[in-house]
């Protein structure tokens, strides 16, 4: 009996990866970039000259120059003619504020809701902890939007009113967001301003139009912005909690959301 001494092909293997061959450009981009996450070469220092990169990496001069433009689009250095390139801060905002866009529309309204809820409730705990100084600015800041607030509440049909305590209120919100000490959520948050831009002011004008509707005078002096303030100044948690949930819209606010 004759044994069969065919050969058959091997299986293929499942989830085969590609062997790629990484650029000489991104090589040298990953050292660099590492070079500044890594704190060797800080925000405001002058990178060596294109011919001195190359030279330390033993690459030509147009590698080197690739590799510089492509960390200057990521916005990790900043290149000025004449000078020569410098690291930046790097930040996210440049980047996400371009995907904003994708996010508003009307379905998205309880999205933006949750996720100011989520980021705006760390951020008030973290404020809570923020130096006096930084307190004082916050008051500042809520003095204006009183003032704002007050001005729209005379006027609810003037288009410019609103606009001008819409950006009162963000500005309050982004002061408690700057508090946090945390760049990344000052990122996210600068991300999708347009967003809760737009939250703020379908919120504001909704609940002041139905308390006008319902023949109520203005509720300015009881404005949960003064509450917010006041429990962070007070670190009453309790407090800042309610005071977040009803100015987002999830708590009801009697006289402004309900009136029963």
């Amino acid at each position: 009996m004759e044994r069969n001494t065919e050969r058959r092909p091997a299986p293929p293997r499942k989830n085969k990866k590609k062997i790629t061959r990484v650029s000489i450009v991104d090589q040298v981009c990953a050292v660099i970039k590492q070079d500044v996450a890594d704190g060797i070469w800080k925000p405001g220092d002058k990178l060596p000259s294109e011919a001195e990169l190359a030279e330390t990496f033993g690459v030509n001069r147009l590698s080197v120059r690739m590799a510089l433009q492509k960390l200057s689009t990521l916005g990790i250095i900043e290149t000025r003619v004449g000078e020569g390139s410098f690291v930046q801060s790097f930040s996210l905002r440049p980047f996400l504020s371009e995907i904003t866009v994708f996010y508003d529309d009307d379905a998205r309204y309880h999205e933006v809701q949750q996720l100011r809820n989520l980021l705006e409730g760390d951020c008030l705990n973290l404020a809570v902890q923020a130096p006096q100084a930084e307190k004082e600015e916050l008051r500042e800041v809520l003095e204006l939007y009183n003032a704002e607030s007050y001005r729209y509440h005379q006027n609810i049909d003037d288009p410019e009113a609103l606009e001008r305590v819409v950006d009162a209120d963000f500005a309050f919100h982004y002061k408690v967001v700057k508090m946090s000490h945390n760049q990344l959520y000052k990122d996210v948050y600068y991300m999708v301003q347009q967003l809760i831009r737009r939250h703020i002011t379908q919120l504001l004008s909704t609940r002041v139009r139905r308390r006008k509707e319902a023949g109520l005078p203005p509720q300015i002096e009881n404005d949960t912005h003064n509450d917010m303030y006041n429990a962070i100044v007070n670190g009453d948690q309790e407090s800042l909690d309610r005071a977040r949930k009803e100015m987002l819209g999830i708590t009801p606010i009697k006289g402004m959301d309900v009136f029963d």
